[in-house]
């Protein structure tokens, strides 16, 4: 998987290549889907999960819906930061006990 960017109207607009691990041939006649195929498939959906779980905005995506559902219905900017802050790090302080392992996006922070 390359990261690369394609550019449009001599670079007036560009995009992101998305990653892409599957192969357009069959490795397999005449069934075409063989164990090359399956193992393709998961490393794609491997890469395209991780793309999305890494993102920048999942953090402050997922802390503002955990609030609302457990009893805030207006979140304050401060508060979303410093929950996206633990879910980023996975780690929280408070009053000398800390929660987490360190590992991102581990909700016990």
């Amino acid at each position: 998987n390359v990261r690369s960017k394609i550019d449009i109207d001599g670079g007036k607009y560009s995009f992101r290549n998305a990653p892409h691990f599957m192969s357009m041939i069959s490795d397999t006649w005449p069934s075409s889907i063989g164990e090359t195929t399956r193992r393709d498939a998961e490393y794609e959906t491997e890469a395209v999960l991780d793309h999305y779980f890494y993102h920048s905005n999942v953090a402050p995506f997922l802390c503002i819906r955990l609030i609302q559902r457990f009893g805030i219905s207006n979140p304050s900017p401060r508060y979303i930061g410093t929950c996206a802050k633990s879910f980023h790090d996975g780690l929280f302080t408070s009053g000398g006990h800390s929660y987490g392992s360190g590992a991102y996006g581990d909700l016990s922070a």
